[in-house]
């Protein structure tokens, strides 16, 4: 959180934007990414191992050659865009209940004429952001 002159105050968002060929020899890329993430944000490791998942989970439905990670984080969640994705990904059972496992939330959105789906991971209180009793 980020205090403004005015006393008000403003939430910062960080976010990474990665475009790359969705071909097998760069899908490594988001999951190091994705780990040097969750360790700058503290992340529990199964955590980061699960939103990793989740990212190659989605990626293996990218409909075009190139896709594109979106990675935003606040002080009060993770959140990760993949797209373009096929457009019958939206109805896929088996990947929303994968995704459901994996993460604290899923949704999907229409960028134009392209699907993206978002999952979302709900980041705990550090220990030196816990109130003092």
């Amino acid at each position: 959180m980020m205090t403004l002159a005015n006393g008000g105050e403003a939430q910062v968002t960080d976010t990474i934007v990665l475009t790359f060929p969705a071909s097998g020899a760069f899908r490594g890329v988001p999951s190091l990414v994705l780990g040097g993430v969750g360790s700058r944000l503290d992340l529990p490791f199964e955590r980061t191992d699960d939103l990793q998942l989740a990212v190659l989970s989605m990626l293996d439905a990218a409909a075009a050659e190139e896709a594109s990670v979106e990675i935003r984080a606040d002080d009060e969640r993770v959140a990760v865009s993949v797209g373009p994705l096929r457009p019958e990904v939206d109805g896929d059972k088996g990947l929303a209940l994968v995704l459901s496992r994996l993460t604290d939330g899923v949704e999907s959105a229409h960028r134009g004429q392209d699907l993206w789906l978002t999952v979302f991971l709900t980041r705990a209180a550090r220990p030196q952001d816990a109130p003092v009793a």
